[in-house]
């Protein structure tokens, strides 16, 4: 291992579709085998959360979030998904809001034969961290496939999983909660 510099890190959190009232994603097996994921049809809502671990650097930025996907339609190439996303970032104390502050439309352009093919596509990135951060951040995106000429993939994708890169510079905090130095026993063996 190189040292002396900050690595970065990948940080798997939760996949999640709206109750009721919005279009969700339905669950489906990949082809033939009887793995199954989350196909994403359009107009199809979907959220991704985290807890940033304790190696973070804090009051660093996150270096973005990407999903993994496979199209399990035909591709023809240059076919285009859209997805409005909208996110925010927690630490201790925040209040949740009302709604998440940061928004914008990623694309995810298709090439011919990506038909099954498992893909990772960036949806943000360079995500600001939190005012005050502390150990044990969350960060919240919610992701809404587009119906119109923004998104031009007429079949639906399976979602794999997604997860959002950050900096570390440490294995993790001091103590539980915080950098605080626990008072320890040092015992030397000779």
């Amino acid at each position: 291992m190189i040292t002396g510099h900050q690595y970065h890190r990948d940080s798997f959190g939760i996949l999640g579709t709206a109750v009721t009232g919005v279009s969700t994603w339905t669950s489906r097996y990949i082809r033939n085998t009887k793995i199954s994921r989350p196909h994403i049809a359009k107009t199809d809502l979907f959220s991704y959360v985290c807890q940033l671990n304790h190696d973070k650097a804090l009051e660093t930025n996150l270096d973005g979030f990407h999903i993994h996907i496979i199209p399990v339609g035909v591709v023809a190439g240059g076919e285009i998904i859209a997805l409005d996303y909208a996110w925010g970032w927690l630490t201790n104390g925040d209040t949740f809001p009302d709604t998440l502050p940061n928004t914008g439309t990623a694309t995810i352009t298709l090439v011919a034969g990506d038909q099954y093919r498992y893909l990772i596509k960036p949806i943000i990135s360079d995500l600001d961290f939190p005012v005050g951060e502390g150990y044990s951040s969350e960060f919240y995106i919610q992701c809404t496939r587009r119906n119109d000429g923004q998104d031009t993939y007429a079949s639906e994708f399976a979602l794999v999983d997604g997860d959002v890169h950050y900096l570390v510079n440490r294995i993790g905090s001091y103590s539980e909660f915080n950098d605080e130095p626990e008072t320890t026993t040092t015992t030397t063996l000779i």
